[in-house]
């Protein structure tokens, strides 16, 4: 029977389906890289605004607002009236027909209103959802934070503001035409005021605020000057980098970010830096962070961790000191002098209204504006972020202007994923990996820099291990071992790759780690002595007499080579607890805090590595095996001929002739060791810290995305980022890949008259 095709035909069927096969894997590839790209490319954008709704006339308007879902928006009037735009009967939050003359709108809609009756009133306006079948109705309402507190009659008040925390407490502070100052605190339990001891600011007072954590007022004075108190007994509080021409203050979100804006259009952030009283109870000089503090002396430095670097010091006693505010970022300026700054009631983003009437959004922490329209040919005389963040509204001459606004990604820019950012609460700038917290004030950190320096970390220990072993384990079975000893070790070795990973991750850390840390200092002289033990039994091989040698037969270096390696244990079982006992009071551990400062985590660099190394022995191993063996029998016969030995054919014919093939290995291995993602979850301790200390562990990339994606919600902001993280594996991979073969193809070249 004739057959279907010939013999030509069935070759160009199988080179065409190869081909196809091939093209589409490249596709598929290309099309994931692509996903990835889009997912994180919306990181990068900036925001959107809808259509400038105009509401009015409002000409007795002091402040305004909108409910959660953005459907109602809200005034408060000079007559004590709070109006719907929706029409409905308005409500008093003032009695016996007083008079607003000024009012103020802080974090979690705080409303603080000043009557003409030297009376404070302050509450929230308050919305509930009401249903009637399949019909919503939302209704409004007043509820008051405190009683009204009453001023001294005898001065003319013009301005008020106040803050309160999540225990019900608050703060209300108001000002005179003169400069002086009113603060009370309100007592959620024993539902009182609490007076302030009296505070008066030369040339007057424009504005003022306090911080939602109730601990720090910032009040601006008429000629453009900031004055910081701590609200606990006033005291003034000192400023680094002090702002000029200061026209408006106001705290964001957790009380210690302070965005100021000036008559220039500047916008600066403030930090309140923590410090700490460092005393030397010493005999010698302490060096701390570039200052020396004499034995018996103390001073006061930014507190950037000391506690912890300082913390197995005995002759050192630290005690908080007071912080300091300090100007550590200036954002894009307003096009005019910024006339009202209103915070977000849940991440650190701000609305800054300008005099021309132009609206910018930022957002703190990442220095960003996000947006820069003109809403209005008037001033903007009072500005309101939504409780979302997704509206906002200000006051322009007698209208009320309300927009949508889309916003989803402020946080994140190319300098906080890549570079150190000054977090609230920091001393200076860090590398922080933190994305989840218990209150709504955390802000989430999400540098890069954490999970690549962790992700770099566990593959320098995990290759330290694992490339030594595995090249002169594979130019040994290749060239010197016997038969017999090749059948045995080669599938032996290629038979660890069949081990899953989360097997040889649960052992690492649930059988590695405990008895590592209960023998460190064993285990650390075995590390050490095991290696030198190679090379002193291979000495020793050399020493023994060219007869004895060969009468042994091959593979009986490997006899000597192993009792060098088992003395090793031995001894290290017998005299590490002496020793340690002797050098080191028998705790290791302790020594290395209280001398080197050096803590140790049971998961840590070293299980890390030796158990990641395992996994990456078998891939490094069976390619550098089957380069050697591909050097022509010929090439090591006629080396042999010559007079050279086993080994010297080795290491100056064979390991050239393979180096292509060598370099691709460990290339392989350390895409291998980059990508792993279940030894380095359940042994690295998913510590992101970045410290080079083989007792510490790690974040890698691949156990960041393991762990937080299941807990990010899909589009936001850390679904993103984790979705670049991938991106970054893949482009290191593609480097990796792409210089094994740059090099490879340098190799063949440089040793092709191998």
């Amino acid at each position: 029977m004739k057959p279907l095709l010939t013999e030509p035909q069935k070759d160009r069927v199988a080179s065409l389906v190869i081909r196809a096969g091939g093209i589409m894997v490249i596709l598929v590839v290309i099309a994931i890289v692509v996903n990835i790209g889009l997912e994180a490319l919306p990181l990068f954008g900036g925001a959107s605004a809808g259509e400038v709704r105009s509401i009015g006339p409002k000409a007795g308007a002091l402040a305004a607002g909108t409910d959660p879902r953005r459907e109602l928006v809200w005034t408060l009037e000079d007559d004590g009236l709070v109006r719907l735009d929706r029409g409905d009967e308005p409500f008093s939050i003032v009695e016996d027909g007083a008079t607003i003359v000024a009012a103020d709108h802080e974090i979690h809609g705080l409303i603080s209103a000043l009557t003409d009756s030297a009376s404070v009133v302050i509450g929230t306006v308050k919305f509930r959802d009401l249903w009637t079948g399949d019909e919503r109705t939302t209704s409004a309402r007043w509820r008051s934070s405190a009683d009204s507190l009453t001023l001294p009659t005898e001065a003319d008040w013009v301005g008020v503001t106040a803050n309160a925390d999540s225990d019900g407490a608050v703060v209300a502070v108001a000002w005179s035409d003169t400069g002086q100052l009113a603060v009370a605190s309100w007592d959620a339990d024993d539902e009182e005021w609490e007076s302030h001891p009296e505070l008066s600011i030369a040339g007057g007072v424009s504005s003022a605020a306090v911080s939602d954590d109730l601990a720090s007022l910032a009040v601006v004075d008429d000629r453009g000057g900031l004055h910081l108190f701590e609200l606990s007994g006033l005291d003034p509080t000192e400023i680094e980098a002090r702002p000029d021409h200061t026209t408006t203050a106001r705290f964001l979100i957790g009380g210690g970010t302070l965005v100021v804006g000036g008559r220039d259009g500047t916008v600066a952030v403030m930090l309140q830096v923590p410090r700490v009283t460092i005393e030397n109870r010493g005999t010698t000089p302490l060096r701390v962070a570039g200052t020396t503090i004499e034995p018996g002396a103390s001073a006061e430095l930014p507190d950037n961790q000391l506690g912890q670097i300082l913390a197995s010091r005995p002759e050192i006693e630290l005690t908080p000191a007071a912080p300091v505010w300090r100007t550590i970022r200036q954002m894009p300026p307003m096009p005019s002098a910024a006339t009202w700054i209103a915070p977000a009631h849940r991440r650190r983003g701000l609305v800054v209204g300008g005099e021309d009437g132009s609206v910018g959004l930022y957002y703190s922490t990442s220095g960003r504006r996000l947006l820069l329209d003109n809403w209005s040919g008037d001033p903007i005389s009072f500005a309101a972020l939504s409780p979302k963040g997704d509206g906002a509204v200000v006051l322009a001459g007698d209208r009320l202007l309300d927009r949508f606004i889309d916003n989803p990604h402020p946080e994140i820019s190319f300098r906080t994923l890549f570079l150190p950012v000054w977090y609230e609460g920091y001393a200076a700038p860090k590398w922080v990996w933190q994305t989840t917290g218990g209150t709504d004030a955390f802000e989430p950190k999400m540098s890069l820099w954490p999970l690549i320096f962790g992700t770099l970390k566990a593959t320098l220990y995990a290759l330290l291990f694992s490339v030594p072993i595995a090249l002169m384990a594979a130019v040994y079975v290749s060239q010197l071992a016997p038969t017999w000893l090749q059948s045995i070790v080669k599938p032996t070795i290629e038979l660890m790759a069949a081990v899953p990973s989360v097997v040889v991750g649960f052992i690492a850390a649930l059988w590695l780690a405990p008895r590592l840390e209960a023998a460190l200092f064993a285990a650390l002289v075995t590390l050490i002595c095991l290696p030198l033990s190679v090379f002193v039994a291979l000495l020793a091989w050399r020493v023994l007499p060219v007869t004895f040698r060969r009468s042994a037969g091959a593979g009986s270096e490997l006899v000597t080579l192993l009792v060098g390696l088992f003395s090793v244990v031995i001894l290290v079982a017998v005299f590490a607890d002496p020793i340690e006992s002797w050098l080191f009071g028998g705790d290791f551990q302790r020594y290395l805090f209280t001398e080197w400062g050096l803590r140790f985590d049971q998961r840590n660099s070293i299980v890390v590595g030796l158990a990641l190394g395992f996994a990456v022995i078998p891939v490094i191993f069976t390619i550098a095996e089957d380069a050697c063996s591909a050097v022509p029998g010929s090439l090591v016969s006629a080396s042999r001929a010559l007079g050279a030995t086993r080994w010297q054919t080795a290491v100056k014919l064979v390991v050239p002739a393979a180096s292509p093939g060598l370099f691709a290995g460990v290339m392989l291995g350390l895409g291998r060791a980059v990508g792993e993602t279940m030894i380095v979850l359940m042994a690295a301790g998913n510590t992101p810290i970045l410290d080079l200390s083989p007792f510490n562990g790690m974040r890698t990339m691949s156990a960041a995305i393991a762990v937080e994606i299941p807990e990010a919600p899909v589009g936001g902001t850390l679904f993103r980022v984790l979705f670049l993280t991938g991106a970054l594996l893949f482009i290191f991979t593609l480097v990796v890949t792409t210089a094994a073969d740059v090099v490879g193809g340098y190799l063949r070249k440089k040793y092709a008259r191998f």
